[in-house]
């Protein structure tokens, strides 16, 4: 819960990798949220100018971790 509630207000697809290693690394998600937590955020399914891409990822990558984590 810390973790997500420090998570910056805009995020790159490189960070949310970073993140979910670290995540993955201590058993803190599986490798089938690691994947779709990957897509939901990924730059290919973003279809929104580059602007608010990165405000977007953040609140969906966010969200996605408050009801996958306990």
């Amino acid at each position: 819960m810390h973790i997500i509630a420090n998570l910056e207000d805009k995020i790159t697809a490189g960070e949310v990798d970073i993140y979910l290693s670290n995540f993955l690394s201590y058993n803190i998600i599986s490798e089938k949220e690691a994947k779709l937590l990957k897509v939901a955020t990924s730059d290919n399914v973003l279809v929104v100018p580059q602007e608010i891409k990165d405000d977007l990822r953040a609140n969906i990558f966010k969200n996605m971790l408050l009801n996958i984590v306990d």
